[in-house]
């Protein structure tokens, strides 16, 4: 088997290169093939990220490739569905769910959106095997570039104890679903309905 292409672009924040492990890329490219596609966008969404992956391989999931790279977030719910945990984005100052960038160590998206939500809330609880979506929005990852998230957004289910803010975020709350706070990044409430609707149906 050849060796993955080298990621695009320089690295973030001083980062190392790494390249991911392969159990990681076969897990992304799962997770691309079974997306929701309930709509037209979410049907070229899925396509448009897979044909990305087989065009860059494993440099897509590492947050030196440009102008894209996967991350991949949770949307936490408490078991009733009826309340969801976010964070107030040390950055952006909107509020939004646990997630980030893979890293190296990561062998599937599911364990990689656990570890963001121990890591932005101090939560734990259980990713349900359904996505809820996939959502590609702009984030400030370089210096004065907007690059694409293309966030692989799961459910966690988590009891609705007192959650721990990080180092990355001002805040952190659990919010009912119907009070869901103004100051929130895009595609959160789609996000929070969709898992909401994973939830429902088991």
């Amino acid at each position: 088997m050849s060796d993955p292409p080298a990621p695009h672009g320089d690295a973030a924040g001083g980062e190392p290169l790494w390249t991911p492990d392969e159990r990681l890329v076969a897990d992304v490219r799962h997770a691309f093939a079974h997306a929701p596609r309930d709509t037209p966008q979410a049907r070229f969404e899925a396509w448009a990220w897979r044909a990305m992956l087989d065009e860059d391989g494993a440099a897509l999931l590492t947050r030196h490739a440009a102008p894209a790279h996967v991350t991949a977030s949770a949307l936490v719910l408490s078991p009733d569905g009826r309340r969801t945990c976010l964070v107030l984005h040390g950055r952006i100052g909107l509020w939004v769910q646990p997630g980030g960038h893979l890293e190296p160590g990561d062998t599937t998206l599911a364990a990689a959106a656990a570890r963001e939500v121990l890591e932005e809330t101090g939560l734990t609880g259980t990713v349900l095997p359904r996505l809820a979506q996939l959502s590609r929005h702009g984030a400030p990852c370089r210096p004065g570039v907007v690059d694409w998230h293309l966030d692989v957004q799961h459910v966690l289910v988590a009891q609705a104890t007192a959650p721990a803010v990080s180092a990355e975020s001002k805040d952190v709350r659990w919010f009912d679903v119907d009070a869901l706070p103004a100051d929130l990044a895009s595609g959160v409430p789609d996000g929070v309905a969709a898992a909401r609707a994973v939830l429902a149906a088991g």
